[in-house]
């Protein structure tokens, strides 16, 4: 084992060169101060600490609510929007964990206990915002992979 150690010493010195560190696409190379890295995740380790005694801690009693506000009356739109080739074709359900519509993905919105959801996935603000959800319970259809329709109070 020390004669690899040795070997990559005598192998980095016969290699060494002055102009080892010049990127000159890149600019001027600066050193690092080990001690202020140091410092830094010292610092991010405290702050976790911190927050992690102060976090919401979820138990599976709990209620769940997404904050989606109940659909008023059915409504159809589209939505111009990316989407995955797998999903194209399918549809996901949006609704409180009683009341999700028939999908092929279920999406509960909210639920008495958390225990008792009987979906697929929980609805998020990222995911809502992200498929132009923007009220339970709604039915996204995947007509392509740039288009959506929305049926809401399906």
């Amino acid at each position: 084992m020390k004669n690899w150690f040795l070997l990559a010493a005598c192998l980095a010195w016969v290699f060494w060169d002055e102009d080892i560190c010049i990127h000159s696409a890149r600019g001027d190379s600066t050193g690092v101060s080990l001690e202020a890295v140091g410092k830094a995740q010292d610092e991010v380790k405290r702050r976790l600490a911190l927050s992690w005694d102060k976090s919401f801690k979820i138990s599976a009693d709990m209620p769940y609510d997404s904050g989606l506000p109940a659909c008023g009356f059915r409504q159809t739109r589209r939505v111009r929007t990316q989407l995955p080739p797998e999903l194209v074709g399918k549809s996901i359900g949006f609704g409180p964990s009683d009341r999700i519509p028939p999908a092929d993905v279920r999406v509960a919105t909210s639920a008495r206990k958390i225990l008792e959801v009987q979906a697929d996935a929980m609805a998020d603000r990222m995911l809502s915002e992200r498929l132009g959800v923007r009220c339970s319970p709604t039915l996204v259809r995947a007509l392509s992979e740039v288009e959506l329709e929305l049926v809401e109070n399906p």
